[in-house]
């Protein structure tokens, strides 16, 4: 239960950082996002999981990064093409004033960025995550 909150929690800090670089720039649809949302895969690969350091091999955290990248990019088509087109994000209007975000839709990376980067952070971490008694399990007779 730990580890799926700490991936859930993981993949909605990275996401929604994402998800506001594309509101600030004014580029919350088109293929700025498809390599936003892809970019949200692959940082969510690295920071979610077991540490790159900690890992058995160089090619762990690589495949991890490549693989989000992946599913960033899928999951972002996935749901750009199967959720309703007009489907606007319901927000306050003091909020939507002060954030520029009137024509924001629940298709735009702006919104599936952090949505993408809890899917995969929930898996990467149940996944990759481990246990404490895996890591006891590891250490040598003397460190115990």
């Amino acid at each position: 239960m730990g580890r799926a909150l700490l991936g859930l929690i993981k993949g909605l800090v990275v996401g929604s950082g994402v998800g506001y670089g594309l509101i600030l720039f004014g580029h919350d649809q088109g293929v700025l996002s498809y390599l936003a949302c892809g970019l949200v895969g692959l940082l969510v690969g690295l920071v979610c999981g077991r540490a790159p350091w900690r890992a058995e091999t160089i090619w762990t955290p690589a495949i991890k990064m490549i693989f989000g990248f992946l599913v960033g990019l899928g999951l972002y088509a996935l749901g750009h093409h199967f959720i309703p087109a007009g489907t606007a994000v319901p927000l306050a209007q003091d909020v939507a004033r002060t954030f520029n975000l009137k024509n924001l839709t629940l298709t735009s990376g702006a919104v599936l960025a952090p949505l993408i980067g809890m899917l995969y952070g929930l898996f990467v971490e149940v996944d990759d995550g481990g246990s404490v008694r895996d890591e006891k399990k590891r250490l040598p007779a003397a460190a115990k």
